[in-house]
């Protein structure tokens, strides 16, 4: 290989050694994906609330550092616990919120979040803003919201601020009479370890 060459592609060589050098991707051991809506009123007596599992995701870290990293949600699981005393109204809301009236699981079985970007932050305990894209039924928009990062021994613990996302973005629409009836917004937090 002529010097010529050399001297063009030792920059990138340099490069994607350090990447691999210094970035270590951690596999996610345990997870907690909370969500929240309302009706058009926003009262407590007026929402539903519940959980979705990961199915898989990691974080990537840059020394100590949070770089990146990446979520895949199993929609199959979305669970209404604030049903769980009404087993029958609970089946349904789920079912409900699994057809195509909503996230349409049997075609859509999986959403998905991407860290593309990360900053420092110092605010209200969150040391990170994190942005990326949220795909949810094929479509993607970004969101940016902060987060925690802590290490105890080998774990990282990433915990969210409550963040939204508008429903309407990713085709989550109901009928148009009982669709004027919900919230927009739909609340997310997020506690993940990964080691």
């Amino acid at each position: 290989m002529n010097t010529m060459l050399m001297k063009k592609l030792a920059p990138f060589i340099f490069g994607l050694f350090s990447l691999m050098v210094f970035s270590q991707s951690k596999t996610i051991l345990s997870s907690e994906i909370r969500w929240k809506a309302y009706k058009t009123l926003k009262t407590e007596s007026l929402s539903h609330f519940g959980t979705v599992n990961l199915k898989e995701g990691n974080l990537i870290f840059k020394g100590n550092d949070l770089a990146g990293g990446s979520f895949v949600m199993d929609m199959k699981t979305i669970d209404a616990a604030d049903m769980n005393e009404d087993p029958k109204m609970k089946k349904m809301l789920e079912n409900h919120l699994k057809s195509d009236d909503f996230f349409d699981t049997n075609k859509f079985p999986t959403a998905s979040f991407q860290i593309k970007s990360v900053k420092k932050i110092n605010s209200n305990g969150y040391n990170y803003q994190v942005a990326g894209p949220l795909t949810v039924k094929g479509i993607s928009k970004n969101i940016s919201f902060p987060v925690k990062v802590f290490q105890s021994n080998a774990v990282y613990t990433l915990t969210s601020a409550q963040f939204t996302f508008n429903r309407k973005n990713y085709g989550l629409k109901y009928n148009i009479f009982e669709d004027m009836l919900i919230s927009n917004e739909v609340e997310i937090n997020v506690t993940v370890k990964a080691q």
